[in-house]
């Protein structure tokens, strides 16, 4: 009987809330410096991956704040 192929998952990129969780002042102070800013009932931001926040709040550099955010949680880890 020939093997199957397992498909493999598509890597899933990290919600804001994750990222929040796991190093909140130095994911604070990237949002900040990009101009993403937040307010307790916005879910919408942090429930979603950095290149859309970075869409929904027309940060300038969506590459860099998404490179930024995710060396700078990395680094802690």
């Amino acid at each position: 009987m020939a093997k199957r192929r397992r498909v493999g998952l598509a890597r899933r990129e990290p919600l804001l809330f994750e990222l929040l969780a796991r190093d909140r002042e130095r994911v604070l102070e990237v949002l900040r410096r990009h101009g993403v800013y937040f307010d307790a009932g916005t879910v919408v931001t942090l429930c979603s991956t950095p290149e859309k926040a970075a869409a929904y709040h027309a940060v300038p550099d969506p590459a860099g704040f998404a490179r930024e955010l995710k060396a700078r949680v990395r680094r802690r880890s």
